[in-house]
């Protein structure tokens, strides 16, 4: 009877063990440091090794394949850091501002080519296994390569919530750059903190970084 006991407690503790863990795992890393910044702010960043993959095509379909390639890549490279080592994930549209950022533009941009490129920081001497282009993608690839994003001075924001509702909140970093003196120097640049594929992580709880590389306007 008293070694019944003991295995129910050894398997409660489990449980519980269990749970937290599935419960830590779906809330996912604290977040909360970067809650000023849903003020925009000058700062300056420092150039960034990263595993990238340049796309162009149509949105609905160009950018997740840009990601499985990504993904695979960078899951593929021997150490390769996992879990919370792992830095959040980011992407650079060129020209995005350009579409216009009424509510009505946000669902027209999805119809139309965006180039640019998907990317995960990485750390120096990561090495990457031998990537071929899959089949369908000889007529224009998708590979994985390492590169290194060059930034400076960066005006950014977050966002939270859905993509659909990001309109407001780019607007917002823009007036701030032209308020202080600023002009963008390159493509709109997003960080992944809390996005897509995330488990248990719906749109309206995405947290997004907005960035631009600036310089002092002439």
């Amino acid at each position: 009877m008293k070694a019944q006991w003991i295995i129910l407690i050894v398997l409660g503790g489990l449980l519980v063990l269990g749970l937290a863990a599935y419960l830590a795992f779906r809330k996912g890393p604290d977040l909360s440091s970067y809650l000023p910044l849903k003020e925009p702010r000058l700062t300056r960043k420092e150039d960034e090794r990263v595993l990238e993959v340049e796309f162009s095509g149509p949105a609905d379909t160009i950018i997740p394949k840009a990601y499985s390639v990504l993904f695979k890549a960078y899951y593929g490279a021997k150490g390769s850091p996992k879990g919370p080592a792992m830095k959040p994930p980011k992407a650079r549209y060129a020209a995005l501002a350009d579409f216009g950022l009424d509510a009505r533009s946000v669902a027209e941009l999805k119809a139309h080519d965006w180039s640019g490129a998907v990317a995960i920081p990485i750390p120096e001497g990561l090495a990457l296994p031998d990537t071929k282009p899959e089949a369908e993608q000889v007529a224009a690839p998708l590979v994985a390569k390492t590169a290194v994003w060059e930034y400076g001075d960066v005006a950014e924001i977050l966002h939270l919530g859905s993509y659909e509702t990001e309109p407001p909140t780019i607007k917002k970093l823009l007036d701030f750059i032209a308020a202080q003196g600023y002009a963008i120097v390159g493509d709109h640049e997003e960080e992944y903190l809390k996005g897509p594929g995330m488990f248990g992580v719906s749109p309206k709880d995405y947290w997004t970084i907005v960035r631009y590389r600036v310089r002092k306007a002439r």
